[in-house]
């Protein structure tokens, strides 16, 4: 099918995008290719597919269908989500500068604070609240505007529209990491983004059992660079990881709408509770950008909810989060956008690179948890929550 035909629906698309059936098999299910060398037609011409490092039938086939999600552009996947952006940033050159969305995801942080400023890569933490905001930081050198919505874990949504006319009118290109929001909820190239870029591992793969990136963009200068990236630093994804996010990414719009409504059943608990200080979820009316939100997000606000408890005693919140994991059906560690629900503390997780100041700047207090929703029945999540809540 044409990956990018406008006729078809996104679930559509979700299903058949990049794929047919084999042509000597008739097999429905695509090719898993593990071959690290194809045979060359003959001396002197080079075949399409020459070394799996450079390029894959089974890799071809989810950069075709991660385009066609996103509705344009060119897909380039990578082995995790912080090495498509690494991947990204190194297509930049010493001087270069960018404006980041006042909060970003650690890894990011890190990415930028401990390796590319040595290289010279020049960077500003700034709120996207108004075109004057932005223009006060904007240099000669600034190559892009880069934007994560929702934000990681504070759940901030960066107004899309916003930033497109901030765009327009400064003519420097805006890139959007859409891990919290893929594209069965917010396709931000219709709000003029040049470059998406996503951590696979989360929504889209979904299951647990993958770790993956992708850099997908209408910028076919850039796109020939980050293709030139795969080749030449070799951080690519293996065929059989992108056969699963292949037939896991079919199910997306499925998982998103389930988790997005369990999500919003268990925030409200939260948001009632006598021991918690503070929800933040896009699905409540009392999340200060609930409005923005409803406008940018489609078929529900995801599975993570991030909260704060009114205490911050370390042995308490130890003991709460024994208590909540004690039956198994809630996990306590990292990541997010799973079968299995789990519980980070993002002070010692995620975020803890950053200095404790930045780390409050960002609203990310001592006794602050996000709480990503998996599969399992809402209530029994609840009764789990309820049995460590009483601990504080």
């Amino acid at each position: 099918m044409s990956n990018h035909d406008k006729d078809f629906s996104f679930e559509t698309l979700s299903v058949h995008a990049g794929e047919k059936p084999d042509p000597i098999t008739g097999a429905v299910a695509p090719a898993l290719i593990r071959t690290k060398t194809f045979k060359q037609p003959q001396f002197g011409k080079e075949g399409v597919w020459q070394y799996s490092r450079g390029k894959n039938p089974t890799r071809s086939i989810l950069e075709e269908k991660l385009a066609a999600l996103e509705g344009g552009g060119d897909a380039t996947v990578f082995s995790s989500g912080v090495a498509a952006e690494a991947m990204f940033f190194l297509t930049l050159n010493p001087g270069d500068h960018v404006l980041f969305c006042h909060e970003v995801y650690g890894g990011t942080f890190r990415l930028m604070e401990q390796l590319f400023k040595r290289w010279g890569i020049a960077f500003d933490f700034i709120e996207f609240k108004s075109f004057e905001h932005v223009s006060k930081y904007i240099r000669p050198t600034t190559k892009y505007f880069f934007v994560e919505t929702p934000t990681n874990p504070s759940l901030h949504i960066v107004d899309l529209a916003l930033v497109k006319k901030i765009s327009e009118k400064t003519r420097i290109s805006f890139v959007v990491d859409g891990t919290f929001a893929p594209p069965c909820s917010t396709q931000a190239f219709t709000y003029g983004a040049e470059t998406v870029i996503h951590s696979l591992s989360k929504y889209i793969a979904g299951h647990n059992d993958v770790i993956a990136g992708a850099v997908i963009t209408k910028n076919k200068e850039l796109h020939e660079k980050l293709k030139f990236m795969q080749k030449t630093v070799g951080a690519i994804l293996s065929p059989d990881e992108c056969y699963r996010v292949i037939q896991e990414a079919k199910t997306l719009t499925l998982r998103w709408k389930r988790v997005s409504k369990s999500a919003q059943k268990i925030a409200l608990f939260l948001s009632r509770h006598a021991k918690i200080k503070r929800v933040l979820y896009p699905g409540l009316s009392s999340h200060p950008e609930h409005r923005v939100a409803k406008r940018q997000m489609k078929n529900g606000f995801g599975a993570v909810i991030s909260f704060e408890t009114k205490t911050s005693s370390l042995a308490k919140l130890k003991s709460c989060v024994e208590k909540v994991t004690e039956n198994g059906l809630i996990v306590y560690g990292e990541s997010l956008a799973s079968p299995e629900t789990i519980l980070a503390y993002p002070p010692l997780m995620s975020h803890k690179s950053l200095s404790k100041k930045d780390r409050l700047s960002l609203g990310i207090s001592d006794s602050f948890f996000r709480f990503s929703v998996g599969f399992e029945d809402p209530d029994d999540l609840i009764r789990e929550l309820e049995r460590g809540l009483r601990r504080l």
